[in-house]
């Protein structure tokens, strides 16, 4: 009979082998054994096959366990007078789990004898070796991609961690195909590779690059083999999952590609946890792979050094409201609380101010205003111009407020951050979020099943947001309807509403000891007032409880009509004095003048002015086209720096309560 295959131990898996037949071991395996008569040609021409594809009947697996057959070695399937198949072992225990890849072969050899199921011996394969060694030489190695020499766990796993590349960009892809790769496209496929050839042709394709060190990981890499442990990492601080190598080796061009990069040194992985937690600063983690002792692996996924990360859940909050209804003071309370804060609800106002000014400092808390001009490169990126010393103008991409503060909030997973971003309805929140509003959802945060990154357009990086990362805005509505917002953005935050308050009011008063009589009458104007704005106008444009705070005397609430209270009036009702007359308590006649004018020239209220112009002595001539007009401006009692005595303020407020002249 011909020679069959000769038995070399594997070597050490510290240096893989060179892919031949000679470099594993072989085994003689009668079709009979495994398959009835009508099932043999099926599976020694199936690619291939595991435990469920063989009749449990004929108990396989326990079978070649017992003759002392593992993962790694060759099967030389037969039917007695031809080997029809050869295939390499990826997986068998005694138990009920089996799986083999077919291997390519040149010719059929043919048998003199009818081997039964067992181990080749030295002796048949010294005569037979080169001709099978040169079976694998001149096949593409892509064709081949596990035959490596494989070990299971059972035979003494190794652990590693290795990074999917910058920020854990290739991750989502890595979990959702169950894979780990390596870039290097260079060096091409070195699975048949010796080490002396791998180094030759390393220092051919790198040794001028300032990357020349790392390619020797495409080395290290295809030692990982089915069984081994392997932790995706993100950075020096963070596990985004941990797995079990399912297949060794495999090089696979032009499947995955990182930020334009082919990533063609591949290995498939069960990724059994994928939850991202954070771990102790691991200062030896800064290439992309290394191997790990067995102890630190079970450190850093289950023992004391893992933090499974724990922080509140992403929060995307808008407070909205009317203005002077405390949007701004309240949303450092949330920020506060957000950070984990319990008590700052209720904390006292210097403790509040405190806290916020220590994590502002801390960089936790971030404050900005948007404004019309507020563009997309100052809130994520953009390129800005650069004078050198000799007058040259550079560009250079410079990160906005919220591609930093997502920066460091990756970097640092055991803590929350918060921006705050006041009037946020004041920008083109559309063109300053651009594509960020759907990362800012929950679910789409890094980390989390349905991550999702998106291509920066000026760096070009890829940009995911952390799930510690807060973000909490104000919106008044006098400025702009929560109804005109863009309808992306409010499918993506928590909308709060915060209304005028006459308990909030009365209760800050009396907190402050102010007299009973003048509380009961601040309150009263602030409901009246309130009260009329919601019939003339809607209850988005009405007064704030905030404006109301200082109050302290009836100077103090002159003061506060004067400074903010008819201003914003006018701004409600612009060029519409009737409807301030109306909402100050004027009832209005036919003409548009206040009641108590009573027809005369010139008119005065206690909160507004009036003059009459009569058409003929205003123009020295009466004209279809014109009427006599009324100029309306505001008391020179209630104009800033204003003075009135309390007695005439007191009677002013009065009558606004009660509706003057009804």
């Amino acid at each position: 009979m011909p020679s069959a295959w000769s038995e070399v131990r594997r070597q050490p898996r510290a240096c893989p082998p060179r892919k031949t037949m000679s470099n594993a071991r072989f085994w003689f395996v009668p079709l009979k054994d495994i398959a009835p008569a009508e099932q043999q040609a099926q599976l020694a021409a199936k690619e291939d096959v595991r435990a469920s594809d063989l009749p449990a009947s004929f108990n396989v697996p326990s079978k070649l366990h017992q003759e002392g057959i593992r993962a790694g070695h060759v099967l030389a399937l037969h039917d007695g007078d031809t080997v029809t198949a050869l295939a390499r072992v990826l997986a068998l225990d005694s138990a009920s789990s089996l799986h083999w890849r077919r291997l390519p072969m040149l010719e059929a050899p043919e048998l003199s004898a009818t081997p039964e199921l067992r181990e080749v011996t030295s002796t048949e394969a010294q005569q037979f070796k080169v001709g099978i060694d040169a079976v694998l030489r001149d096949v593409p190695a892509s064709s081949v991609a596990t035959a490596t020499p494989t070990t299971t766990a059972a035979s003494g796993a190794r652990y590693w961690k290795v990074a999917p590349g910058r920020n854990g960009i290739a991750w989502p892809e890595w979990r959702q195909r169950g894979i780990a790769a390596i870039g290097w496209p260079d060096l091409g496929d070195i699975s048949t590779l010796a080490e002396a050839d791998f180094q030759a042709l390393s220092k051919a394709k790198y040794n001028k690059s300032k990357r020349s060190e790392g390619p020797y990981q495409v080395w290290l890499f295809r030692a990982i083999q089915p069984g081994d442990r392997v932790i995706a990492n993100n950075g020096r601080t963070s596990i985004l999952g941990v797995g079990t190598v399912t297949e060794g080796y495999r090089y696979r061009p032009g499947e995955h590609t990182v930020e334009g990069e082919d990533f063609p040194h591949q290995i498939k992985v069960k990724w059994d946890d994928t939850t991202a937690r954070d771990i102790e600063d691991q200062a030896d983690w800064t290439r992309t792979l290394r191997e790990l002792p067995q102890e630190k692996f079970e450190t850093l996924v289950g023992g004391s050094g893992a933090v499974p990360f724990s922080v509140t859940d992403p929060s995307n909050i808008i407070l909205y409201g009317p203005p002077g209804t405390g949007k701004t003071y309240n949303v450092r309370r949330r920020a506060l609380e957000l950070l984990g804060d319990a008590t700052a609800t209720d904390a006292p106002n210097d403790h509040v101010q405190a806290e916020w000014e220590r994590l502002r400092q801390a960089g936790q808390i971030v404050f900005c205003t948007f404004h019309q001009a507020f563009a997309y490169e100052e809130f994520v990126e953009g390129l800005r111009a650069i004078t050198d010393e000799e007058g040259d103008v550079h560009y250079r991409v410079e990160p906005g407020i919220f591609k930093r503060i997502a920066a460091t909030a990756a970097q640092q997973r055991k803590a929350a951050f918060v921006l705050v971003i006041d009037e946020i309805n004041r920008a083109n929140i559309a063109r300053v979020f651009g594509e960020l509003i759907t990362l800012l959802e929950p679910d789409k945060r890094l980390g989390n099943p349905n991550e999702l990154r998106v291509q920066l357009p000026s760096s070009k990086e890829w940009f995911g947001v952390p799930p510690n990362l807060h973000v909490v805005g104000t919106m008044n509505t006098a400025d702009r309807s929560i109804a005109l917002m863009d309808v992306a953005l409010r499918r993506r935050f928590t909308f709060e509403e915060m209304m005028p308050d006459a308990d909030a009011l009365s209760d800050a008063l009396a907190e402050a000891n102010v007299d009973e009589a003048l509380r009961t009458l601040v309150v009263a104007v602030f409901t009246k007032l309130n009260e009329r704005l919601r019939y003339l106008y809607d209850r988005e444009h009405q007064i704030g409880h905030a404006y109301f705070f200082g109050v302290r005397s009836f100077d103090g609430l002159r003061a506060v009509f004067a400074d903010c209270i008819l201003p914003l009036l006018q701004e409600y009702f612009y060029g519409q004095w009737d409807k301030v007359a109306l909402a100050l308590g004027y009832p209005i006649k036919a003409d548009g003048t206040p009641k108590e004018v009573r027809g005369t020239e010139h008119g005065s209220g206690t909160f507004l002015t009036t003059q009459k112009l009569d058409e003929k002595t205003v123009l020295g001539f009466d004209h279809d086209e014109y009427v006599d007009q009324v100029a309306w401006d505001v008391h020179p009692a209630f104009r800033p720096r204003g003075k009135a005595g309390d007695t005439w303020l007191k009677q002013a407020f009065e009558e606004l309560v009660r509706a003057k002249g009804t």
